[in-house]
């Protein structure tokens, strides 16, 4: 199927900046199966998601993926990259919801879903229990499970004394130490700054030398994710999120943000605990970022299994 790609832009909650946004479709619009929107992770942007969103047009899918505030294109010049400005998260949660308005507008009579990697899989999950109802399913892929709340508490609580004391846009290591930099001493001795993400040498060398990945993120976007974070390991999350709506955890077995998969399959029995329809997908010995795995052929296939599922017969 021949497909085309698209750029639009529309205005940030923030009121600031513009949002940039990717769309790959079908050529054809007759042939549209269902939209699927893609939230992008922490210090990437949308870009990383072309080959994905490629291949699910040509099957039928329009994608949609849009740059963060304070990520990609989404940064106008002398913004800072890392900084979601005054309202944090909630300004990136608004503008996702106002890109669902738009694309939703346009395709209306089509499924509608939605995926979250990483930092976007946190945003998902706290989309998918504000706005669960008006999605036929959602994947939460390279996420966290359960956390500590005392741990989760007590990291909002360091971070919120930075911000005090260093100002919003300001940085501070401690915060990469405990998150990006723990996570890739687990793959040493070292390569890259980016064993951790994919086994993939040439994808791993990429992200690095692309100058819109792995920044370091502001002392309040480290408070704004910390407190994302909290929300969506709480107890009230779990009955928040609509219990009719399909869900599709998707991770690696190395993957040391969900624990090597223990806290992904915790994370699973909760969500059967209190009701919900979720199933699981783990692959052995992947890492981090999936769409950018060796066996990242094999993930396009499951991803798009899962979504065809939920089309209507």
């Amino acid at each position: 199927m021949d497909v085309i790609q698209r750029d639009l832009s529309f205005d940030s909650s923030l009121g600031e900046e513009r949002i940039f946004t990717r769309i790959v479709e079908p050529a054809e619009k007759s042939a549209t199966k269902g939209v699927l929107q893609i939230v992008h992770g922490m210090a990437e942007h949308s870009l990383l998601y072309m080959d994905f969103a490629r291949y699910m047009a040509k099957e039928g899918y329009v994608v949609v993926a849009n740059d963060h505030l304070g990520h990609g294109r989404s940064v106008s010049s002398g913004k800072a990259y890392g900084y979601f400005g005054p309202g944090g998260m909630e300004n990136v949660l608004n503008d996702l919801h106002k890109l669902y308005s738009i694309m939703h507008r346009e395709y209306q009579d089509v499924p509608y879903f939605m995926m979250g990697h990483s930092m976007g899989s946190f945003l998902c999950r706290e989309y998918t229990a504000r706005y669960g109802t008006d999605l036929s399913a959602a994947v939460y892929m390279g996420t966290c499970g359960p956390e500590n709340p005392a741990l989760l508490k007590s990291e909002l609580a360091l971070a919120e004394h930075f911000v005090k004391k260093l100002g919003a846009t300001a940085h501070h290591p401690l915060f990469a130490q405990l998150s990006t930099k723990r996570f890739n001493k687990a793959f040493a001795p070292n390569r890259t700054s980016a064993d951790w993400v994919t086994r993939d040498e040439k994808e791993a060398d990429r992200y690095v030398a692309d100058p819109l990945c792995g920044f370091d993120f502001t002392v309040s976007a480290y408070r704004d994710l910390i407190k994302l974070q909290k929300s969506i390991c709480s107890e009230a999350w779990l009955e928040r999120v609509p219990k009719d709506l399909p869900l599709l955890l998707i991770s690696g077995s190395k993957d040391p943000l969900g624990k090597n998969g223990l806290g992904i399959r915790k994370l699973k029995q909760k969500l059967e605990k209190t009701g919900h329809t979720v199933e699981m997908i783990l692959y052995p010995e992947a890492r981090h970022a999936l769409i950018s795995e060796i066996n990242r052929e094999e993930v396009f296939r499951d991803l798009k299994t899962f979504f065809d599922t939920h089309l209507p017969l």
